[in-house]
């Protein structure tokens, strides 16, 4: 049954969720070099780690903003990540070359697979995304999955071995040179599968690549942007390439060019032309197009793209507003991108290190994604990876299957009137558990747990977009005491299934606040 909001009206709920303090940040991208203190070193490790490590959260406390950022770059890029449990290189037989009666047998055998896998490979990345809770890593891939989208549900499923190639194309490619990431995502595996472009050939050109690569991945959609003309042509300039999971064929897992089906005829892109006057082979194709249609891109449209992709890292990192793009802050983080050769570690840095990124005014105003809330409140309390995969895909956020091409909506679509009964109750159900003496003994590792009011804290620093008003706090203090004066808290805390009691009460209180859902 539903969860009733009874700790606050829901009206005043998704006031209080979708209060726009982010218009009161005014600090400037000026780098922030004051020592972290405990909240910001919270809210920076929570804006790039799915989950909070309390030791290693405190050892940060006291260094420079720089220091903790490349320190999380650095561990992102150390990181060893382990093979999905099977086997990446496994082909499959093309059923249309087989005989009639045996088609369909073997095209089930081939689905079968594919979801089977997917949904192994989605717990894969689910494990990975909970235990990082020292880098970046997992949150910036995910950022590049969410914009650079992939369905793995298309038309015509999508197999494992390919959506892991992507995914480790996404880490490859996390931080560094945007122009690059253009040119590999266009002859992925998985993307040329997604769109069309297996099927992008000389004589019947698809243009459902070229399309979203200007409109979802690149420019942006915009009056001048691009016109119709520079999508078909750019259609055209991509002509050629193809991916295939087909035992039958040479290249598996390797996409490749057929150059029979390449265009030779010129093309116009951007007022630019692309002539073929080079010998037609994969190499000289691969510089002559699909480099220089992204250099061309850039040169063109430069202003375009650095203000569209710095909008989607603003709204990954600091506000997921949809309606930042003309965000001053996002208008000089663009220019920083575009003079920096569109490197987008260098623009994370700067956006991670600055005075914006710290202003109080940006704590705790992003709507956490289902993502977000589930592996943040998990982490402590254990679901397996095949239930939250469950979970996300009940609450809309299957990943590796976003609803369409252009992404998950985000912001307000996560918590509504529809969901938010619903996330209450799976909270509490995941609470409820877990016996009373696993509850205290978790409590009792936490910062100040002989102190009713520092343990209220405590659990709002892990829980909370931000440590509420006074008023709020006491609130969720009251709940842990049960009526109990405060002085009687070290009393119940040294009995641990007593205090696991009292934690459980506050837990499902806070549940009903909406700091709770906040970032």
């Amino acid at each position: 049954m539903p969860v009733a909001i009874k700790s606050i009206s829901r009206s005043a709920f998704f006031d209080k969720l979708f209060s726009n303090n982010n218009l009161r940040a005014v600090s400037s991208l000026d780098e922030y070099t004051s020592p972290l203190n405990k909240a910001e070193v919270y809210h920076l490790l929570k804006r790039c780690c799915y989950s909070i490590d309390v030791s290693f959260a405190n050892s940060l406390i006291g260094k420079t903003a720089r220091e903790v950022v490349n320190l999380l770059i650095n561990n992102a890029t150390n990181r060893t990540i382990p093979a999905p449990p099977f086997d990446v290189n496994q082909g499959f037989r093309n059923p249309q070359l087989l005989p009639a009666e045996q088609y369909q047998d073997e095209r089930n055998k081939n689905l079968t697979a594919h979801f089977a896998q997917n949904k192994q490979l989605i717990e894969w990345w689910i494990d990975l995304m909970r235990k990082d809770t020292k880098s970046l890593g997992e949150k910036v891939t995910f950022m590049w999955h969410s914009h650079f989208t992939t369905q793995y549900e298309g038309n015509e499923p999508i197999s494992a071995q390919y959506m892991y190639r992507q995914n480790q194309l996404l880490r490859r490619q996390f931080l560094g040179d945007f122009k690059s990431f253009l040119e590999q995502i266009t002859i992925d595996g998985a993307m040329l599968q997604y769109l069309n472009g297996s099927q992008n050939i000389k004589d019947a050109p698809n243009e459902n690549y070229a399309r979203e690569l200007f409109e979802l991945y690149s420019v942006g959609i915009g009056d001048g942007h691009y016109t119709e003309d520079d999508i078909r042509e750019a259609a055209k300039v991509l002509t050629g390439w193809k991916a295939t999971h087909f035992l039958e064929e040479t290249e598996i897992y390797q996409p490749y060019l057929r150059v029979n089906q390449f265009s030779t005829d010129t093309k116009t892109v951007f007022d630019t032309e692309f002539v073929v006057d080079y010998e037609v082979n994969q190499t000289n194709v691969f510089k002559n197009s699909i480099q220089k249609l992204m250099q061309v891109t850039l040169d063109k449209k430069g202003e375009e793209v650095s203000r569209f992709i710095m909008g989607k890292m603003y709204r990954a990192f600091v506000y997921n507003n949809p309606d930042t793009d003309e965000n001053e802050t996002v208008k000089e983080l663009a220019a920083y991108f575009r003079s920096n050769g569109f490197d987008t570690k260098k623009a994370l840095i700067k956006l991670l290190t600055s005075q914006h990124f710290f202003d109080a005014n940006n704590h705790g105003i992003s709507i956490k994604s289902p993502l977000e809330s589930f592996l943040n409140f998990t982490a402590h309390f254990d679901l397996s990876n095949e239930e939250l995969r469950i979970a996300l895909k009940d609450y809309g956020q299957e990943l590796l299957n976003p609803p369409d091409v252009s992404g998950w909506k985000g912001y307000r679509s996560w918590v509504n009137t529809k969901s938010l009964p619903g996330f209450i109750e799976s909270f509490t159900t995941i609470l409820n558990s877990k016996s009373d003496l696993y509850v205290g003994e978790w409590a009792s590792k936490l910062d100040n747990y002989n102190d009713a009011y520092g343990l209220t804290e405590s659990l709002a620093l892990l829980f909370f977009g931000r440590v509420p008003t006074e008023s709020r706090l006491k609130k969720v203090e009251n709940a842990l005491l049960g009526g109990a004066p405060y002085y009687e808290w070290p009393e119940i805390a040294a009995n641990k299934e007593n205090a696991g009691i009292r934690v459980k009460v506050a837990l499902r209180d806070m549940f009903k606040m909406p700091e709770f859902y906040l970032i």
